[in-house]
C-alpha cells in the first residue's frame, strides 16, 4: 500500500519544488553583479561625489541657445529616438499581454433560431456566459509575465541610451562645425597677412631691394591660402547637413546659426566617478535587465516537462420564447477541468530550452562586454579631458609668443633686416598655433560630450562637507 502511494508523492513534491522556484524573480550569480571593479585609474579628488543630473539641466550649463536648440529637436525628430520609442510601446504592449494571460477569460453570448418543418415552426432562444482559466505548474505564465516586464524596463533604458548617443552625436558635429567656422576665421586672417606680405615683397622687388624669388614665394604662399578656405568651406557645409539630418530641421535654418566661437563646458567640472556610477548606465542596466529575461524565457521553456491546468466553465438559459429565458428549468450549465502533461513532444521542449539558454549565453556575454565598454570610454574620456586641460595654457602662450613673433618678422622685413623666409616662417607659425589652439578647445569641450554619453547622463560635481 506505501508503495502504491510512493511514487506518485514524489511527482507531486518535484512538481511543488520546480514551480515553486519559478514563483521567485531570476537573479544574476554574484559574479555577474561584481564585474565592475571599485577603482580604475582615472579618477579625480575624492573630495568630489559625481551625482547625475538631469540632460536638460546639463546642457543648459553650457549657456548655449543654438546647443539647446539642436538637442530639443534631435530628442523631439531625431529617427533613431522614434524607432526606440516605438520598441518601448511595442515592449509595453507585450507586457499588457502577458500580464492579461495571468487571468481568467470570459465571454457571453446570446443565440435565436427559427426552424419550420412540415408547416410547423420552432423557435429557439438562449443566452449564456463562459469562463476559462488555466494555470501552469512550471510557472509558464507567471515566467513570461516577468520576462515581458524585464524587456519592456530595458527597452526604456535603450530609449535613454538612445537620446543620450544622439545628443552627444548632435553636440559633437556643432562643436566640429565652430571649430570649422573658427579655422576659416584664422584661414581668412592668414589670407589677409599673405596679401599684405605679397604687397610688401612686390614693392620691395620694384624698389629692388629683393630678388624675384620673394615675390614668388608670397604668392605661391596666398594662393595656397586661398585654396585652404575653399576646403574649410566644404567641411562647413558638411557638419551643416549632418546637422539637419540628425535634428531635421532645415538646412537653411542650421546655416542661420551663430556659430562664431566653440561652445564651452563650465569651468572647473573635474570629477571623480565612483564605479557604482557605471552600472547606473542606461545600456549597461538593459543590458542586465536583458539577461534577467533571458533567465525567465528558459523557464517559460522548461515549463512544458510539467503539467497544465485548466479549468473552464459555462452557464447560461434555453428556452422556446425570449420571456421564458432564465425561468426553472431552462438553465444549462457545465464545469470542466483538465490536466494535461506532454509525453511524446519532449524533444521539442528540449531544443526549446536549449535555444533559451544559448540565449541567455549571449545576452550575459553581451551584459559583460557593456560593462567593459563603459570601463574603457570613460577612461577615455577622463584621459582626453585632462590632456586638453594641461594643454590649454601652454598653447595660450605659444600663440601669443607667435603673434609677436610674427609682427617683428614683418616690421624688419620692411627695414631690410631679415629675409622673407624668416616673414614665411612666422607667420606659419602664427596660424598653426591659432588653429591648434582652437583644435584643443573643440577637443576639451568634445571630452566632456564624450564623458556624458558614457555616463549615460550629464553630472555635477558636489563638494563634500567635513564637519569642524
Amino acid at each position: 500500500m506505501k508503495k502504491r502511494w510512493f511514487f506518485p508523492c514524489v511527482a507531486l513534491i518535484s512538481t511543488v519544488s520546480l514551480s515553486g522556484c519559478a514563483l521567485f524573480p531570476a537573479q544574476l550569480p554574484d559574479h555577474e553583479q561584481s564585474l565592475v571593479p571599485a577603482t580604475w585609474n582615472q579618477v579625480a579628488s575624492p573630495s568630489q561625489e559625481v551625482l547625475l543630473e538631469a540632460p536638460a539641466q546639463w546642457w543648459k550649463r553650457w549657456n548655449n541657445e543654438d546647443l539647446m536648440m539642436l538637442i530639443e529637436a534631435t530628442l523631439s525628430n531625431n529617427t533613431d529616438v522614434v524607432v526606440a520609442q516605438s520598441n518601448l510601446r511595442a515592449a509595453q504592449a507585450s507586457l499588457f499581454g502577458a500580464n492579461a494571460s495571468l487571468l481568467p477569460t470570459a465571454s457571453i453570448g446570446a443565440d435565436a433560431s427559427s426552424r419550420r418543418a412540415n408547416d410547423v415552426t420552432n423557435e429557439s432562444y438562449s443566452a449564456d456566459a463562459a469562463a476559462s482559466w488555466s494555470f501552469s505548474f512550471g510557472g509558464r505564465d507567471i515566467a513570461a509575465r516577468r520576462s515581458a516586464a524585464l524587456n519592456a524596463s530595458a527597452k526604456a533604458m535603450l530609449l535613454d541610451e538612445t537620446k543620450s548617443a544622439m545628443s552627444a552625436e548632435v553636440a559633437s558635429s556643432y562643436i566640429r562645425l565652430c571649430l570649422a567656422k573658427q579655422k576659416l576665421t584664422i584661414a581668412q586672417k592668414s589670407l589677409n597677412a599673405y596679401e599684405e606680405a605679397k604687397s610688401l615683397s612686390q614693392w620691395r622687388y620694384q624698389a629692388g631691394l629683393v630678388e624675384a624669388t620673394d615675390v614668388e614665394q608670397a604668392v605661391a604662399q596666398y594662393e595656397s591660402a586661398k585654396a585652404t578656405i575653399a576646403s574649410y568651406e566644404q567641411s562647413i557645409l558638411q557638419y551643416q547637413t549632418a546637422l539637419s539630418r540628425l535634428t531635421l530641421l532645415p538646412l537653411g535654418q542650421i546655416q542661420a546659426m551663430a556659430t562664431d566661437s566653440i561652445p564651452q563646458p563650465p569651468e572647473a567640472m573635474s570629477v571623480s566617478i565612483p564605479a557604482r556610477v557605471l552600472e547606473l548606465r542606461p545600456d549597461v542596466q538593459a543590458a542586465k535587465q536583458m539577461v534577467l529575461a533571458a533567465m525567465e524565457d528558459v523557464r517559460v521553456a522548461q515549463a512544458d516537462y510539467l503539467p497544465s491546468l485548466s479549468l473552464s466553465g459555462t452557464i447560461g438559459t434555453t428556452a422556446a420564447t425570449i420571456g421564458a429565458l432564465g425561468a426553472s428549468g431552462t438553465g444549462v450549465g457545465a464545469l470542466i477541468a483538465s490536466l494535461s502533461m506532454p509525453i511524446i513532444n519532449w524533444g521539442s521542449t528540449i531544443a526549446k530550452t536549449e535555444q533559451q539558454k544559448a540565449a541567455l549565453d549571449r545576452a550575459t556575454a553581451q551584459y559583460r562586454q557593456s560593462i567593459v565598454a563603459a570601463l574603457e570610454e570613460t577612461e577615455n574620456a577622463l584621459s582626453a579631458m585632462k590632456t586638453a586641460d594641461r594643454r590649454q595654457a601652454s598653447l595660450n602662450r605659444a600663440t601669443q609668443s607667435s603673434e609677436l613673433a610674427a609682427q617683428l618678422a614683418l616690421q624688419q622685413y620692411s627695414s631690410g633686416l631679415v629675409d622673407y623666409q624668416t616673414v614665411l616662417s612666422t607667420q606659419r607659425s602664427l596660424f598653426s598655433a591659432q588653429e591648434t589652439q582652437a583644435t584643443n578647445q573643440a577637443d576639451w569641450a568634445t571630452a566632456h560630450i564624450d564623458l556624458y554619453r558614457t555616463l549615460g547622463g550629464g553630472w555635477k560635481p558636489q563638494q563634500t562637507t567635513t564637519g569642524e
